[in-house]
Formats: C-alpha cells, sequence, structure tokens
C-alpha cells in the first residue's frame, strides 16, 4: 500500500507519499527545515487515505526512515497481509516504530477470521499462512473445517479486534529489528547490494544510493567515514561478464555505485543486451564498460554470422528488407551483395558474429579499434530529422464583450492564429512536462533492439511555427539515415507517445497563456499525421548530413 501522510516538524507541514526514494526525504526535509539524518523525527499528522493507518499513526512523532522502511513492508503485502498486520498491531497494541517493523516480519504468525460463514475455506487460509507455501495437492485435500476447529482448541483467548478475530498459530515470532540498524530487505529491484559492518553491527545498501543514504547507514554504524567499517558486495543482479570487471576485487564504493545507477536505469532487459554486447566488443575493463553502456545504442549485431555470404544471405532472405523467394536461390550472389554491404559500412566481424556501429563517439572507436580491430570509415556528426504533426489546443474560458474571461464547462478550440502566438509557452510547457533522467529523450522508452534503436541517438517533442500555424514537432537526433522502413517504425513509436504517453500527460496540463488556461494535445486533431518536412512541402531544408573531423 501507499499513503499520502502529512509530516509536521514545528510548526511547518507538507504532504508526502509513503514510502519514498531518498531524493523526496532530502527534498521534505529541505521543506520542513530539518536535515535528514539518521535521528530524524517528524510528527505525523494525517494519513489522508488509509482510515486504519491513521488510527496507528496519527499524531505520534516517528522516525522518518523507519516510517518509510515500514511503509516500503507494507506496499509489499497483499489485502489479507495487510487486514492481519493491522489487526494484529491491534491485538498487540503494537505502537512503536520498532514493535511495528518487527511485526511487518511476523503477519504469518497470525491468522485473522472477520467471516465464519464457511469454516473449510476460513481453516485452509489459516493453514496457509502457518505453513506460508503447501502443494497444491496437499492444500486441496486439507479438511480445513476441522483444522480451524483444531485452532481454536490452540487458542482459548482469541484477540478480537475491529478487523475481526486474530488467533495465534504455531510459528515463532522473531525480532527481526533491533530498533538501530534495518534488517535486510529487497523492497526493489537491485543492480548491487552492500554489506557494511563495524561494532558487531551490519547495514545493507541497495545500490544505486544518494550521498544522505551512506551518511545514515554510517551514522547507525557508529561510523564518521569509510575508513571505519569493512563493506563487500552481498549480492548482486548482473551478468557474470559484467559482474567480472565492475563488482570484482573493486575497493571504490562510488564506482561501484555509478554502475549500478547505470544498470538500474537501464533495467534487467537492456543490462543483458549491454552484456552480450560487452562479449561482442571483447571489454574486459570497467572503464571501457562504462563508454559502452553510454553508446550501446549505437550498435547493430548479428550473431553467428562470422562471412560475407552469411551476412548477404541474412540481409536478403531473413532481415525483411526484401521479398525473398527460395526459387531464386541458385541465382543470388550473397556473398558479393554481403561484400559490397560490408564496403558500405562500419563493421567488423568478431569471434560472437558480426558487428555493425553507427555512432561517433571518438572513446568508443578507439576501443573498437583495439578490441575488435574495427576502423571508422567516415566520421559524422549527427543528422537532425523534424516531424511535423498538426495540434489540437482547447480553453475553458470564454471572452465577454468587456474581454474579461469567465469558466465554462464545456471545450472551446483555440485556433491556429491565436496558438501560435503561444509558441513560447507551450514549447516551455512541453520543456517541463519532460523527465530529468530521460537521457535519450523519449527513445528512453523505446526497447526494440533493432536498427532503429542503433540509429535513433534521441528524439524530444517541441513546437515551431509553420506558414503561420503551431504544429508539434518530434526532433530526432540520427548516427545514421534512416531508411524507409526504419521511418515508418519510428513515427509508429512517436504516434504512440503522442496518444498514450509523453502526449497523454501533456494534454492534462494546464498552460497559462496571457491570462487564459490551455490545454494542448499532440495527438486530438481531426486531421493528425506525422511527416517529414519533405512530406509537408516546407521547402527550407530542415536537417542534413555534416561530414568531417569532431
Amino acid at each position: 500500500m501507499r499513503a499520502m501522510i502529512q509530516c509536521i516538524h514545528e510548526n511547518k507541514y507538507q504532504n508526502l507519499t509513503f514510502p519514498s526514494k531518498e531524493k523526496e526525504l532530502n527534498i521534505l526535509c529541505d521543506s520542513l527545515g530539518v536535515v535528514n539524518t539518521a535521528k530524524t523525527e517528524v510528527e505525523i499528522g494525517t494519513v489522508h487515505n488509509d482510515e486504519r493507518l491513521s488510527t496507528l499513526l496519527s499524531h505520534q512523532t516517528v522516525n522518518l526512515d523507519e516510517l518509510n522502511f515500514l511503509m516500503k513492508r507494507l506496499d509489499s503485502f497483499n489485502q489479507n497481509e495487510l487486514a492481519t498486520f493491522f489487526a494484529a498491531a491491534y491485538a498487540e497494541k503494537a505502537e512503536t516504530m520498532t514493535e511495528l517493523i518487527n511485526l511487518s516480519f511476523n503477519t504469518h504468525c497470525y491468522s485473522l477470521v472477520a467471516d465464519f460463514s464457511d469454516l473449510n475455506a476460513v481453516g485452509k487460509q489459516m493453514y496457509l499462512t502457518e505453513q506460508i507455501g503447501v502443494s497444491t495437492e496437499d492444500f486441496e485435500s486439507l479438511d480445513g473445517q476441522k483444522y480451524f476447529e483444531k485452532m481454536i482448541a490452540e487458542n482459548p483467548n482469541p484477540m478480537i479486534t475491529p478487523y475481526g478475530v486474530v488467533y495465534r498459530n504455531s510459528n515463532e515470532i522473531v525480532q527481526t529489528y533491533d530498533g538501530r540498524n534495518f534488517p535486510y530487505y529487497q523492497y526493489e529491484n537491485t543492480p548491487i547490494t552492500l554489506l557494511l559492518s563495524a561494532q558487531n553491527r551490519c547495514e545493507y545498501l541497495y545500490l544505486p544510493i544518494k550521498q544522505s543514504e551512506l551518511n545514515k547507514a554510517l551514522e547507525r554504524l557508529g561510523a564518521e567515514s569509510l575508513v571505519e567499517i569493512h563493506w563487500q558486495v552481498e549480492e548482486h543482479n548482473i551478468p557474470d561478464n559484467l559482474a567480472d570487471m565492475v563488482v570484482k576485487n573493486q575497493s571504490d564504493m562510488y564506482a561501484l555505485n555509478q554502475f549500478a545507477e547505470i544498470f538500474k536505469e537501464m533495467g534487467q532487459r537492456e543490462v543483458i543486451s549491454l552484456s552480450e554486447l560487452a562479449a561482442f566488443v571483447k571489454i574486459t575493463k570497467a572503464e571501457e564498460l562504462k563508454t559502452l553502456a553510454g553508446c550501446m545504442y549505437e550498435f547493430e549485431s548479428f550473431p553467428d554470422i562470422h562471412t560475407p555470404e552469411q551476412y548477404g544471405r541474412y540481409m536478403i532472405c531473413e532481415s525483411g528488407r526484401f521479398e525473398y523467394d527460395e526459387n531464386l536461390e541458385n541465382y543470388i550472389d550473397f556473398k558479393s551483395y554481403g561484400q559490397d554491404k560490408i564496403s558500405r559500412e562500419t563493421g567488423a566481424f568478431t569471434s560472437k558474429g558480426y558487428l555493425l556501429y553507427h555512432g561517433y563517439d571518438l572513446e568508443m572507436q578507439g576501443i573498437l579499434n583495439k578490441n575488435i580491430g574495427l576502423k571508422i570509415k567516415e566520421l559524422h556528426e549527427p543528422q537532425e530529422l523534424k516531424l511535423y504533426m498538426p495540434l489540437r489546443a482547447v480553453t475553458y474560458q470564454d471572452e465577454n464583450d468587456y474581454g474579461d474571461l469567465y469558466q465554462v464547462d464545456y471545450e472551446i478550440d483555440v485556433y491556429s492564429e491565436e496558438l501560435s502566438s503561444y509558441e513560447d509557452e507551450i514549447r516551455t510547457a512541453i520543456i517541463n512536462h519532460r523527465l530529468d533522467d530521460e537521457k535519450r529523450g523519449m527513445m528512453d522508452y523505446y526497447d526494440e533492439p533493432d536498427t532503429v534503436n542503433a540509429k535513433v541517438q534521441k528524439y524530444l517533442f517541441d513546437v515551431e511555427v509553420i506558414d503561420g500555424e503551431l504544429m508539434g514537432v518530434a526532433v530526432l537526433t540520427l548516427n545514421a539515415p534512416l531508411n524507409q522502413g526504419e521511418l515508418i517504425k519510428i513515427k509508429e513509436a512517436i504516434e504512440g507517445q503522442c496518444s498514450d504517453g509523453f502526449g497523454e500527460g501533456l494534454e492534462q496540463r494546464e498552460i497559462k497563456c496571457n491570462g487564459k488556461e490551455v490545454y494542448v494535445s499532440l495527438w486530438n486533431s481531426h486531421d493528425w499525421s506525422l511527416k517529414t518536412a519533405e512530406e509537408m512541402g516546407i521547402t527550407e531544408q530542415k536537417y542534413e548530413m555534416k561530414f568531417g573531423g569532431m
């Protein structure tokens, strides 16, 4: 469960949704005028969206990190576990953060019964809670009513709560949290987990972390710096060949954290792709891996293709770029086609297969030359391509005879001439709608490992006045020109962002334009299309390929 909680310090208050990331906790502390440390406390005011949690926590003064840890635990619970937790907390009179955190690790020691109408089902649920996991065969054969009656006999004093009747089972309650050092708990998929220890105490850090998280871990360990503690990688969730470079013999926690940040931003699927690409490029050093991670989308790999003939056959028969008739097998010179294509590309055969590079990064080029003998045939700068789309804008404000605006309950279209005068305001709104961590812009959401991903370095949304009309524009930065099939694919991806992703969020944002509240859509125009400058008939050249040194 997630909950909006009002946090109070002295005469200041701020609402925050818990569980929160460390960045959000830092912002909360700044707004309350306190320093984010291991001992930071806040008073809980209103809990906005859960009465049970409000009853448990409202008007308490709690440790901020303990509150966040508890909310991470509760966020992982299903509805039955949540109900059991709140009932057990009521029955056991658990109030302190230490008690509640420990209870969150012991809900399997309690069974909650809120409905006695089907004792067989009640007993089966109680048995499942106690055993945690059972085979389907054992569960189906269990006489739930008999098990329920056994539990009643063993619990002569069941605990009555507002949420139902609570019974203790045979599982032993364990104190997992000592009130100082948090126990191991993997809330999110974490690339690297560290174990820190000092003075017979231990702390876990789930990389990547903010500096404040490290500071608080040291504080709970009673240490002032990393020199005073021992740390080690407890576990990791990255492929072995990457771990050999990043984790093995790593003595710099900050360098390890940088890699964890890279892996976290990528997601597991991209990390696996990076692992495969690193094997292609024969990357063995951490610094080379960092360079590769920054431009991995600039590559195309063709596993198990080791000769020009195999490459030519793949391109003609399997790539989908040609309509292939197998009756023409004996009339096609696959080798010549492969050799010709290779001569016009920047690629190399490796032990893993054929590798094609569309990028322009000088450091990466040096690594490729050294590791696999790939030589860049032609240095070029990125190419810019613009794709235009009509906008639709509406307002819910009308103008009276005196020029004053008043609110209405229906849409009023904002037409082209007026909309063009709001270019700067709308552009600012689009820029503010972007996320800071989108390094490739909207290409961060393109997850196909294909030529489009390799050739489109990034793209961003913007607006531009064309022949007096304000139009939306997707500005693409290309590593290499797109063929017709690739252009169609990137258009489909952009269309999806206009209708369901970026565009859907944008059209819900109120944009102040000369005092008027305007809502702009990249998608809802009745004559929507997505066209290049050439397709639009724009005579001015909007993009060009530039050649030369960098």
